[in-house]
């Protein structure tokens, strides 16, 4: 039998799935500044969205691709020394998530391969989604 504390991790702090938790988070975070892969795995973490660091793992795969294939944020490069915005990495989805998978999952412990040097950013759809998503948040 699932305890009560058990399916309120599966569902994340705010009612909804992990991967929709961390969707919205994503999102509302990017509004003003790109983020690191460091950024997603350190909400993870602090929201209990899931327990083991293969669940981790999969949660942010998941959660990216999802992002990506609903044409929400793009993945790549920051430009020179800010945050504000990224250059795209110049790959297909299926490329994109390979890449990932490689530097985050198969080189986790190698933290410098992943932390700090995959980055994601709204695209306008996600910056408009975003929007969307602050005003219901201040309703």
């Amino acid at each position: 039998m699932t305890q009560p504390d058990d399916e309120r991790r599966k569902r994340g702090q705010s009612g909804f799935s992990a991967q929709d938790s961390l969707r919205r988070r994503l999102l509302s975070d990017a509004e003003a500044n790109c983020l690191p892969m460091a950024h997603v795995m350190g909400l993870i973490l602090r929201e209990h969205l899931a327990e083991s660091l293969t669940a981790q793992q999969d949660v942010a795969l998941r959660t990216i691709r999802s992002l990506l294939d609903d044409g929400l944020m793009e993945i790549g490069d920051i430009l020179g020394a800010s945050d504000e915005r990224i250059v795209p990495w110049d790959l297909s989805i299926d490329a994109v998530m390979e890449r990932i998978y490689d530097l985050l999952v198969r080189h986790y412990e190698e933290r410098g391969l992943w932390d700090f040097t995959i980055w994601l950013g709204l695209t306008p759809a996600g910056e408009r989604l975003a929007r969307e998503l602050q005003g219901e948040a201040a309703d």
